[in-house]
């Protein structure tokens, strides 16, 4: 592991500890860092393989920690580029919900109005990824009776 790898680990560490009772904003955070320390000249795939292994053994109760999942917090905070998505009503969808946003969808314009659609709406993971199908945001609103 290149030389900076302990410093990139205690920042990760570090942002599981301060948002530890906001779920989707320690997903924003570690994705954050992620892109942040990627930059590195030296940063190779491997380097978030090994995260994944040392945050498991530090949170070994904590869910979430995987390889894959980490990737995924990585394009969340591509896709969200503002804390304030993550910490906004955005917040109130669960984790699962944003993932299909993110891999249904390219536009943030899109991704914010479904997303506000699903809280609206409550809807569950398997509505929302039917409802992008369908191309929900493209029929007409349908005028409501007094």
């Amino acid at each position: 592991m290149p030389a900076w790898y302990p410093t990139f680990l205690e920042a990760v560490t570090a942002h599981l500890w301060a948002t530890a009772d906001e779920p989707l904003l320690a997903c924003w955070t570690i994705g954050h860092e992620i892109l942040r320390w990627r930059q590195k000249p030296d940063w190779t795939s491997r380097v978030i393989d090994h995260l994944s292994t040392d945050l498991k053994a530090r949170f070994p109760t904590r869910k979430g920690l995987s390889s894959r999942n980490l990737r995924y917090m990585r394009t969340f905070a591509e896709a969200w580029p503002h804390e304030s998505f993550a910490r906004g009503p955005l917040a109130g969808l669960p984790w699962h919900h944003h993932l299909v946003l993110l891999q249904k969808l390219d536009n943030l314009n899109l991704r914010i109005w479904y997303a506000k659609q699903s809280l609206d709406n409550n809807w569950t993971r398997a509505t929302l990824t039917a409802q992008i199908a369908a191309n929900l945001h493209r029929r007409p609103r349908r005028s409501r009776l007094p």
